[in-house]
């Protein structure tokens, strides 16, 4: 039976090399099978993982042995494993976590240090409901810390959910609000949603609407949703996605994502 061993690195060429050097061999002397790629993480700090490869020395031919290769009959063909996506191989959803005051004064530690470091200091409140926590950023909101459109603000609650997860267990959801923006930009969306619509059924002609975050394009979605005469769909690849808004063609079915 060949033996088998994990090394890790900065990167999968770092892991090999690693591998390499305590082995006494050559790359092409190695079986390598990469575990994880690794990520640099969030502004290359948070988050960050390294890469690991499971590798073992080849035999004489150049291969190495299955442990668990048997010869088959003939006609026999060899057995599959479990088809991707299936029960079998799917992630378990994680369980709702249970969240503790100390984590709220946590999140509030953490969300005020990263915008004194921005530069914007500015009082948190931070509360739970139904296993979400809601940060509110108070005081006189500086327009710097939501940026055009939000972006600022979505990348500091994407950033604050990363660290969230690393540090609370199970299954927790989080939003970041800075004064009245979300309530204001949900109404910005719903106006434009319509006006849009209202446009494509005059001319016929598809809108779009520029790239948005997945709870953004459902405020989207579900303001058209009623409209029979029009549809919305979200393309493109990624974490933000443009609307499109058009007349639908006769048998033909579009979905919303």
């Amino acid at each position: 039976m060949i033996e088998e061993k994990q090394y890790s690195g900065s990167d999968v060429s770092k892991a090999i090399a690693n591998a390499c050097k305590d082995l006494g061999a050559t790359q092409d002397k190695l079986n390598i099978e990469v575990v994880a790629p690794g990520s640099a993480g969030f502004l290359g700090v948070f988050g960050k993982k390294a890469a690991t490869v499971k590798v073992s020395l080849k035999n004489k031919g150049g291969q190495a042995a299955d442990p668990h290769h048997k010869k088959r009959g003939r006609g026999e063909r060899p057995s599959k494993g479990p088809a991707r996506g299936s029960a079998s191989t799917r992630a378990p959803e994680k369980a709702p976590a249970e969240i503790l005051q100390s984590h709220l004064d946590e999140v509030k530690n953490d969300l005020e240090k990263i915008l004194e470091l921005m530069g914007f200091p500015a009082a948190v409140e931070v509360t739970n409901e139904a296993n979400k926590i809601t940060a509110r950023i108070g005081g006189d909101i500086d327009e710097a810390i939501i940026g055009p459109e939000g972006q600022t603000l979505d990348s500091i609650q994407y950033l604050m959910r990363k660290i969230i997860s690393r540090r609370i267990e199970g299954k927790v959801m989080f939003s970041l609000d800075a004064g009245d923006y979300r309530n204001r930009r949900r109404d910005e969306l719903e106006e434009k949603a319509l006006k849009l619509a209202e446009e494509v059924k005059v001319s016929g002609r598809t809108k779009s609407i520029p790239a948005l975050n997945p709870a953004e394009r459902r405020i989207v979605h579900m303001t058209l949703q009623a409209d029979r005469s029009i549809r919305s769909r979200s393309v493109g690849d990624g974490h933000f996605k443009k609307i499109l808004i058009y007349v639908p063609t006769q048998g033909k079915k579009q979905k919303n994502r």
